[in-house]
């Protein structure tokens, strides 16, 4: 029989095959009437999905098990993987966690009005809508109608070579009290910072194993981009990671993000530069890559430097250094 009583209670259970699937659980009901009623609903359910492409039994997904198979096939293995997830996270929290075909204008629309309204910038607003994107893509649902917001580009900070001495000489020579002990190590930390436009977590999570004195090459494998990169060193960056080189140590740097970061906004104000809100550690990768176009290189080794994901994030840079055009100009006149 399909359906049969079992244990004290005499609930009906269910038991039959759909697909070459076996079906075997309580249908919660104590008549065999309404017992297969149950399970003629639940035959025709598994008969329906059974019919279904992969990508039809995606679209009836909800958006909670989306996120972790989006997690497990294409974030966990990324550097900010985790924040991708927590962002989705946050969506859910929002627009509730409803099935991924549902995820039309409407919510969208309805996501970015709560986003803002909460104080989220259009910046941070992007990150969202960029990981519901990934994620739809992920599950082969439609996406295309989910628009990135406009972003101002802004001014690219880049700090003068007398603002770095600056910074440089206050977290290294000045008294410092207990603490703020660890300054000198971000002195060290800001020039190497300027010298390779690393993103400030490759620097800290940059170990000797990566360094390689003799070619002279730093080596990042884990980054933003996802895109292993090697940086050649500057005398000083050498000098440097050498100079740090302790027996045992496995890493040139021993200071977190918060220290790193307490130690700037310290310079950030003894400077005067409070009210400069663009004047981050950031501002040191902008300042290599303006560098490096200041003495002509062009545009693509930038980017192979930097390890930006697409020329488009370097071409941010390139009206810093208008000497082709000059020359183009010139060439007119001829």
């Amino acid at each position: 029989m399909s359906v049969y009583k079992r244990g004290t209670k005499a609930v009906f259970y269910m038991n039959f095959i759909v697909n070459g699937v076996r079906v075997t659980r309580s249908t919660g009901k104590f008549t065999k009437k309404e017992a297969k009623l149950v399970e003629a609903v639940e035959k025709k359910r598994m008969m329906v999905d059974g019919s279904l492409s992969p990508r039809e039994k995606a679209a009836r997904m909800l958006l909670s098990a989306a996120i972790l198979k989006t997690y497990d096939e294409r974030w966990k293995d990324n550097k900010d993987g985790d924040k991708a997830r927590r962002l989705a996270e946050k969506v859910m929290d929002i627009v509730g966690d409803i099935p991924i075909s549902k995820i039309d204008d409407d919510v969208i629309k309805g996501l970015i009005k709560t986003l803002e309204s909460s104080g989220v910038k259009g910046a941070t607003v992007n990150r969202y809508l960029a990981t519901i994107k990934t994620l739809l893509r992920n599950m082969q649902q439609p996406w295309e109608h989910i628009k990135l917001k406009k972003e101002s580009k802004g001014r690219i900070r880049v700090v003068t070579r007398k603002e770095e001495s600056t910074v440089v000489n206050l977290l290294r020579n000045t008294n410092h009290n207990s603490r703020r002990s660890h300054f000198p190590e971000v002195a060290d930390l800001v020039e190497v910072l300027v010298d390779t436009g690393c993103r400030l977590s490759e620097v800290l999570d940059l170990r000797y194993d990566d360094i390689n004195f003799e070619t002279n090459l730093i080596s990042i494998w884990i980054n933003k981009a996802s895109k292993p990169r090697s940086i050649p060193m500057t005398r000083r960056v050498g000098t440097i990671l050498q100079a740090r080189k302790t027996t045992g140590a496995s890493k040139p740097f021993t200071v977190n993000r918060d220290q790193a970061e307490n130690a700037w906004t310290w310079v950030r104000k003894t400077m005067g530069l409070s009210g400069d809100k663009e004047f981050v550690m950031h501002a040191l990768r902008h300042t290599t890559a303006t560098r490096l176009i200041d003495k002509g290189i062009d545009l693509y080794t930038v980017k192979e430097w930097l390890g930006h994901s697409t020329i488009q994030v370097t071409e941010r840079y390139a009206h810093l250094n208008p000497d082709k055009l000059v020359h183009a100009a010139n060439m007119l006149e001829i």
